[in-house]
């Protein structure tokens, strides 16, 4: 499913490269994007608070529900989502472990993807799409 996205031809002169970092925490990522690209405007969202974050704005809340709403006002969008609930934390011995004390971990990964959608971004899982997600 593809959704409508503005499509910029040119950069505008005037109005600085614009950057999501969903999930951004305390923004190492933030700070590597900022470092690679001189005048980039880094945005960061996070379920926590982040009174110490290092880009240009921090929005407290569900980076899922942010890339929806917002996604479309920026450039670009790198989304890092916690991938506890994917991998060994839930698997094995580990199942049974979390199942007694009652922990869970949120699946992330694949609503973050579907949110992405007709979007440019990267994650760290490896994956970069630009019109679609993979």
């Amino acid at each position: 499913m593809t959704q409508p996205s503005e499509i910029r031809r040119a950069p505008d002169p005037f109005r600085p490269f614009r950057v999501l970092d969903a999930y951004s925490c305390i923004g190492g990522a933030t700070k590597g994007i900022k470092d690679a690209v001189p005048g980039v405007h880094v945005t960061g969202v996070d379920i926590q608070a982040q009174p110490d974050y290092c880009g240009d704005v921090f929005h407290q809340g569900d980076a899922v529900e942010f890339i929806r709403a917002h996604g479309h006002e920026f450039d670009f969008i790198h989304a890092s989502p916690p991938c506890q609930g994917e991998g060994a934390p839930t698997k094995g011995t580990n199942r049974a472990r979390n199942a007694a004390v009652g922990r869970t971990y949120p699946r992330l990964i694949a609503p973050t993807r579907v949110a992405l959608e007709a979007r440019a971004f990267l994650t760290d899982r490896l994956t970069v799409g630009l019109g679609t997600a993979a």
